[in-house]
């Protein structure tokens, strides 16, 4: 073994991984927004099958029914960013949640707050991110 691969394999012990951490078995309780009492099947099945083919959030925001009202939309797309983000480009989350954060001048992710959801959606639909996707 040569220097450069036994320090990089004892670098890797010290890396920091993001604090959130999203699994698979977690998209359905996050496609759960918090005003509707019970889970809309067709809402959690698009959210899935929409993450695990890897479609960004503009996609799913077009295949979300209509019958999810707007503070479930901008949950919805707020949630499917975040977790798109930390599950399929996790070395880049902290960095492109930090750019939001500070777009929206806010300190923390508050997921239950209706507020910090719009914030995020208004940010996500600026047309310079949707042209960056």
């Amino acid at each position: 073994m040569n220097k450069v691969v036994y320090l990089n394999s004892h670098l890797e012990k010290f890396r920091k991984e993001p604090e959130i951490k999203i699994k698979l078995e977690d998209l359905e309780s996050l496609s759960r927004y918090p005003n509707l009492l019970e889970r809309d099947k067709k809402t959690t099945k698009i959210f899935v099958k929409c993450f695990k083919n890897k479609e960004n959030y503009n996609e799913f925001l077009k295949k979300i029914p209509d019958n999810v009202d707007r503070l479930g939309r901008f949950y919805l797309i707020t949630v499917y960013w975040i977790a798109y983000t930390n599950y399929y480009h996790s070395d880049k989350f902290d960095e492109e949640m930090g750019i939001c954060l500070e777009s929206i001048d806010q300190n923390i992710i508050l997921l239950d707050s209706p507020h910090f959801c719009k914030k995020v959606y208004h940010y996500l639909v600026k047309p310079e991110l949707l042209g960056k996707q």
